[in-house]
């Protein structure tokens, strides 16, 4: 079984090394070192320089059992945000931070838990199938380092990316996202002396936002306006305004209409923006972007990747359901190239913010899954 104090402290040095994507170059070099000693061919990927990242991703392979099909294991290994010196403590059999930055279980806890696996099969000589590792940088900021990934080289059809918190559910579904980016152009006047004479894109994306539906669209949809940047000063009419949203579903149907939806309402603002001006018409502009970050999938849970999971938490005690997910992962992208990734959940916790956590019987628990999952090959 998994040794639970090396799984710690192992988990430990990896928040300790500071990666916010595109600053993922030295637990790059730390993880592939540590993948070398325990006997991988180890490799790192093409250099993320391409979407301004100093790490690579790194692709390990680990011989088994011959005539046995090979198996993927993913996390990645950028953190969200710009924290660096990450400090864990921990307290009551729960690893958090000191409060001033996220922690970092995501997703160095998957990082942890797929060393620690790798270590038990090595020292116990447990009999396992060959395992290909994919640990891929700038995962948080679109799936970058997963979508540069040189899928001829990988030969498992089938695999688990260790990338959410619950640890009695396998995500088996996620959704088709879309990134939605608007620039409204206004006309700019004094506020006070002229404000007739302009027109504000503040005004024009205002009047478009309110009138958008968002939130829970539906039980398999979902929409958002995430950011929204514009204006000069308090004495000037804003001429220029940009704005960022997001649109997702597990319909591809749904995700075009939703998104369709959103940017009807963006340009019939604008057309009504339209005044005449010392008789001149004048009108706000619209410019708009919408960039598919990935598709969905959705796996059967007759499927061998997903039953695994669920008569290996039968073995320890746990009834291991399917769920829905409602983000991407790693998975999104390892599932459009043919290999069928469950996501399996390591115990984190409000990620994401500084109250981040996990607890160390679900990292651990989570390790043991994963573990019984690969012997029953």
């Amino acid at each position: 079984m998994i040794n639970k104090k090396r799984l710690v402290d192992e988990f430990i040095e990896l928040v300790k090394i500071g990666s916010p994507s595109k600053s993922e170059g030295k637990i790059c070099k730390v993880v592939a070192q540590k993948l070398t000693r325990l006997g991988a061919k180890t490799e790192l990927g093409p250099v993320g320089k391409k979407f301004g990242s100093n790490g690579s991703n790194v692709i390990a392979r680990i011989e088994g059992k011959k005539g046995v099909a090979p198996v993927l294991l993913n996390a990645h290994l950028d953190t969200v945000g710009e924290d660096f010196n990450i400090t864990p403590i921990i307290s009551n059999g729960i690893i958090k931070s000191d409060g001033t930055t996220i922690l970092g279980s995501d997703d160095k806890s998957g990082v942890a838990i797929i060393l620690e696996i790798i270590k038990i099969f090595k020292e116990q000589k447990i009999p396992h199938p060959p395992i290909e590792i994919v640990f891929t940088i700038c995962e948080e900021i679109g799936l970058f380092g997963a979508k540069t990934v040189d899928f001829s080289k990988i030969k498992a059809k089938y695999g688990y990316s260790l990338d959410t918190g619950e640890i009695e559910n396998i995500t088996t579904a996620a959704p088709s996202h879309n990134r939605i980016y608007l620039k409204i152009f206004g006309v700019e006047s004094h506020a006070g002396a002229a404000p007739e004479l302009g027109i504000s894109a503040i005004e024009v994306a205002s009047k478009a936002i309110a009138s958008l539906k968002l939130g829970r669209i539906d039980k398999i949809s979902t929409s958002n306006i995430g950011k929204i940047y514009g204006g000069v000063a308090t004495n000037i009419i804003p001429g220029y305004t940009e704005i960022a949203g997001e649109a997702r579903s597990h319909s591809e149907e749904k995700l075009k209409k939703i998104t369709q939806d959103m940017l009807k309402k963006f340009r019939e603002a604008v057309e009504e923006s339209e005044k005449t001006v010392k008789g001149k018409k004048i009108i706000a502009r619209l410019e708009e972007k919408v960039v598919n970050e990935y598709s969905k999938f959705a796996l059967s849970e007759n499927l061998p990747v997903v039953q695994k999971i669920i008569k290996a938490g039968k073995k320890l005690g746990k009834n291991i359901t399917t769920l829905q997910g409602g983000g991407g992962s790693d998975a999104n992208v390892f599932n459009k190239a043919g290999i069928q990734t469950a996501v399996v959940g390591t115990g984190m916790k409000k990620v994401h913010t500084k109250e981040e956590y996990i607890e160390i019987d679900s990292l651990v628990f989570s390790a043991n899954l994963l573990l019984e999952a690969l012997r029953l090959n």
